[in-house]
């Protein structure tokens, strides 16, 4: 099926939303990473979730820490209205300034946040430059929490199809190139850890093919539908090839 970058764009937002999730991942992995840092935050923190699509990370977050305030940008307004419904209805929308924004550019000033939180997105501006831009907003000794695909394997033993399907990510690298960039940006690692397989499809993956095949009655052989289904073969066929990978780094100094 041939159709426009506008259309595809369209069914591709469309078909993430409604979803309980917009990336792998689980409310038990999100409190696992908060665990590294809570004990260091001060008591009341102002944290930053980017990317954060329509509340996954930040609603769970909120809920551990109720003297939070949080700041929830995504690109999408979509999700923004979806986050501050779910937030109304879970009772923190009062700490959460949900808005439309750019991840590089989540505060007016410098300084602004004790953490910044980023679930399945830094990948769109690269591990390095993200956590560089990202310094500027932090309070000296910040944190940030992210996950990033990584490879498990070396590369002469993946699979051809899984390769080139990944070559849509071609920063992706494996535990080290991560650690090496998380250093390069002038962070310290406190504690990192892979995603279950279950955060793979529980909220993610298994509702997303059923809302997969829902849309393919309408749009047969649209090509970001097509994308979706070869990427959820891909993790049912070589899950050990890759995985993602939480990060808990703090800015040095």
């Amino acid at each position: 099926m041939e159709m426009t970058d506008a259309l595809q764009h369209k069914l591709f937002m469309q078909l993430h939303e409604g979803l309980p999730r917009q990336s792998c991942g689980s409310a038990a992995s999100t409190l696992r990473a908060l665990s590294f840092v809570a004990g260091d935050l001060p008591p009341a923190p102002v944290i930053a979730d980017l990317g954060c699509g329509p509340g996954s990370s930040v609603l769970p977050l909120a809920s551990a820490l109720p003297d939070a305030q949080f700041v929830a940008l995504d690109l999408y307004e979509p999700f923004i209205d979806a986050l501050k419904a779910r937030a109304e209805k879970a009772g923190v929308a009062a700490r959460i300034d949900a808005r439309t924004g750019d991840m590089m550019a989540p505060a007016d000033k410098p300084d602004s946040f004790d953490t910044i939180w980023c679930e399945g997105a830094i990948y769109n501006v690269g591990v390095e430059a993200g956590l560089r831009q990202w310094a500027t907003y932090l309070k000296p000794g910040g944190f940030v929490v992210f996950n990033e695909p990584i490879w498990l394997t070396q590369a002469d033993q993946r699979p051809a199809a899984l390769a080139d399907f990944w070559q849509a990510y071609p920063g992706m690298t494996d535990d080290d190139g991560v650690q090496r960039a998380i250093a390069a940006a002038g962070y310290s690692l406190i504690a990192s850890f892979n995603l279950p397989e279950n955060d793979w499809w529980d909220e993610y993956y298994t509702p997303l093919e059923n809302k997969l095949a829902e849309m393919e009655r309408t749009y047969p052989g649209a090509p970001p539908l097509e994308h979706t289904r070869t990427e959820i073969a891909m993790r049912r066929n070589h899950a050990a090839h890759y995985n993602y990978r939480f990060y808990c780094i703090q800015l040095a100094g």
